[in-house]
């Protein structure tokens, strides 16, 4: 109906930067006058791949990482790709059920939110032999393509904010979810800043798992302390605990920044409107998932030097707002 060859119509699907405009556009009317979809399944059978691009998210709730699944998607759409979630909740073992998910409908390519996967999660990838990209950090020594940015280097700079005021001392609040590296690997980063000056780590563990708990928690056993004894500046491992640090504080009979300078992690839509407004550090989300998806296409076209691991890092920015200044 087209007047193309089936040639043509795959590449529509699978190659369309192939196509000329006047070729995608004779198909695509014929596909809308006909409501045609290709079959997933005999594709399957056809071709050994499928055509999807499996991505597991650590936490799709969050805004930080609705930009980057943006990002992934525009690039995804634009290229003609077709981009598939899985939520892992932070979970090495949901994570492992959703690669065997993905493996078993043969994705064009992967993308990962974490770089420490479980045992059984490792050996399924480097049985697969699709285009492996890890986003969100970066980590020496891995075998797939990463992009990110260094989790400790976050936790360095915003000790080193803290530090640079002279912060008599200097708290590291996590909650209590064990599996979320990347928050223990900022205060890792935290832990060498306040070493390195010839502090000692304060790295404060919650019970509760969620962040509103965690960090009510946190605030209740700073509250507790007699004045002298409580840190001058607290960083809570992401902008939902530091927001909610915040909130509990005159309920605590504590002022911020007065009597506690905070800072969060994350730039969150929420944190410049707070009162204070919260000091944290801010990621490029987008640019993250756009640039992760670049790489899968560059894989899949078989573009020079693709097929060796890169290593793109994608900076982070710090955003100093009143959360966090100490009076001189």
């Amino acid at each position: 109906m087209a007047g193309v060859s089936s040639v043509t119509v795959s590449r529509y699907f699978n190659e369309p930067h192939k196509l000329s405009d006047a070729a995608r556009a004779k198909i695509a009317r014929v596909i809308e006058e006909t409501s045609w979809v290709p079959n997933q399944a005999a594709r399957i059978l056809a071709t050994s791949q499928g055509g999807v691009v499996g991505a597991v998210m650590q936490n799709v709730t969050s805004p930080t990482f609705a930009d980057m699944v943006r990002g992934m998607m525009d690039v995804a759409e634009r290229e003609g790709l077709q981009l598939v979630l899985a939520n892992s909740n932070f979970s090495r073992d949901s994570e492992a059920r959703a690669l065997r998910t993905f493996a078993g409908w043969h994705p064009r390519a992967l993308i990962l939110t974490r770089g420490d996967h479980s045992a059984e999660a490792d050996a399924l990838l480097a049985r697969l032999k699709v285009p492996i990209v890890e986003a969100w950090e970066v980590h020496d020594g891995r075998p797939f393509h990463q992009v990110g940015f260094s989790q400790g280097l976050v936790g360095r700079a915003l000790a080193e904010h803290f530090l640079a005021q002279d912060a008599a001392s200097i708290r590291f609040v996590l909650n209590g979810a064990t599996e979320d590296g990347r928050a223990t690997r900022r205060s890792e980063g935290y832990a060498q800043a306040m070493r390195e000056a010839g502090r000692q780590p304060d790295i404060w563990r919650a019970g509760a798992t969620d962040d509103v708990g965690a960090a009510r928690e946190a605030m209740i056993e700073i509250a507790r302390l007699p004045a002298a004894a409580r840190p001058r500046a607290v960083i809570f491992s992401n902008d939902s605990m530091a927001i909610a640090a915040i909130l509990s504080a005159p309920a605590l009979g504590l002022s911020i920044p007065a009597d506690l300078a905070v800072a969060g992690f994350g730039d969150t839509p929420l944190a410049s409107v707070t009162t204070p407004a919260l000091t944290t550090v801010r990621p490029d989300p987008y640019a993250i998932g756009s640039r992760a998806l670049e790489i899968v296409v560059a894989s899949l076209q078989g573009q020079a030097g693709a097929e060796v691991p890169q290593r793109h890092e994608i900076g982070c920015t710090l955003v100093v707002r009143e959360s966090s200044r100490i009076a001189g």
